[in-house]
């Protein structure tokens, strides 16, 4: 604090105290002992004063490009970046290098997503999910499948009719044309489900081939309770799912597949992250999982610690497929430890959610896929077993 400034204060009547060290401080006083005495002053309103005389010209040196508006958001013109060149534009970025625009609407959409998951909250006790014990044969055999994918859907057909005769087999929807449809509606204990990908969101159906699989899990678990999931392109070639059931049991999800070198963390976008809580240090540490098969039971537990934060960040395009998000990698993933800029959307979602609920160890979800290959380009059609829509309705 300025000398002239204590003494306009020590001027006043008021504070003969604070005065009369001042005298004694010329005499040889120490001048600490001023300190305590400004308090009855004003010392605040003393050091806001001092200080608005130091911040006001200094503010008046800041270039005006440089200035935040009151939306926290006066970014520096495009021009500002070019040299003067006037084009035009703006530029959204900051000095910094922060998309505030992204921020503030990634913000948004986050309350709004952790608003959906605590709306799903499941109340369970640890003995909810111990009795399930249905026979083999009572589980529904799920995929998926397209007009690109339409011969081996069939393959998949035959392959379960072939090892479990006494399924019963969906087939979800996501492109079959109206022929392709009514064909598979008639094979024996077969039907066709729609996803109604054409009543979805613009914002959602343009992602779709990115989020297809999560509404599948969903939908089968309300439909059919407890079912094996085989994913599109692949079938059955050897019987063994009693050993995937089982393992099932102990939590109400196991997923049957094959672990990669790199981890999740090298193929996920970060912004993920900020929807699906992640420890990213023990997350580079387990290898990412390519997920072949599934088998889901409907339970609370399933539900509340895999289902809802599934189905929730499918909802939500900015956490299935975050802004920059890209399949190709940049780099060579191999045994990579660092980020390759490249995004798996619902299988990092899958990953992330259940590494996080099992303390990120395999053991406790992922089973080897040893009874699934991939289509082998074989036509099925003269060998799968057709029924006349009356027999089938009676079977299913």
């Amino acid at each position: 604090m300025s000398p002239s400034l204590v003494k306009q204060q020590a001027e006043n009547p008021e504070n003969r105290q604070t005065r009369q060290l001042e005298r004694e401080d010329q005499h040889g006083e120490k001048k600490t002992e001023i300190e305590p005495e400004l308090k009855d002053i004003d010392k605040h309103s003393v050091v806001e004063s001092e200080r608005n005389k130091v911040l006001k010209p200094a503010q008046k040196q800041i270039p005006q490009n440089e200035l935040w508006s009151h939306d926290d958001l006066q970014v520096p013109t495009h021009s500002d970046r070019t040299g003067g060149k006037k084009t035009g534009s703006r530029s959204k970025f900051h000095p910094d290098g922060i998309d505030w625009e992204l921020e503030e609407e990634m913000e948004k959409r986050r309350a709004a997503f952790f608003a959906a998951v605590e709306a799903k909250q499941q109340i369970f006790n640890d003995s909810d999910y111990t009795d399930m014990h249905e026979k083999d044969d009572d589980f529904t055999f799920v995929t998926a499948g397209s007009h690109s994918t339409y011969p081996a859907a069939i393959e998949f057909v035959y392959s379960i009719q072939y090892f479990y005769p006494d399924s019963n087999i969906a087939v979800y929807d996501i492109g079959f044309t109206k022929e392709e449809k009514n064909y598979i509606n008639n094979l024996c204990r077969t039907e066709v489900v729609t996803l109604w990908l054409e009543m979805w969101p613009e914002s959602l159906y343009t992602i779709r081939h990115r989020v297809w699989r999560a509404l599948v899990l969903q939908f089968a678990m309300a439909k059919f309770g407890h079912y094996v999931y085989v994913e599109p392109g692949r079938f059955v070639y050897k019987q063994g799912i009693r050993d995937y059931i089982d393992a099932s049991r102990k939590h109400g999800v196991v997923f049957g597949g094959r672990q990669l070198k790199h981890s999740s963390f090298v193929v996920t976008n970060p912004h993920m992250y900020t929807f699906l809580r992640t420890n990213e240090r023990k997350l580079q540490a387990t290898p990412h999982f390519e997920l072949s098969l599934a088998v889901i039971h409907n339970t609370r537990r399933v539900k509340h610690e895999f289902m809802r934060f599934l189905v929730s960040c499918a909802l939500e395009e900015y956490c299935i497929s975050p802004p920059g998000s890209k399949s190709s990698c940049d780099i060579n993933l191999g045994n990579n430890k660092k980020y390759a800029r490249c995004h798996r959307y619902d299988e990092s979602a899958i990953n992330l959610i259940v590494n996080r609920w099992h303390d990120y160890q395999p053991r406790e979800y992922l089973l080897r896929d040893l009874i699934t290959r991939p289509f082998d380009g074989r036509d099925m059609t003269s060998m799968v077993r057709r029924c006349n829509n009356s027999a089938r309705k009676d079977e299913i």
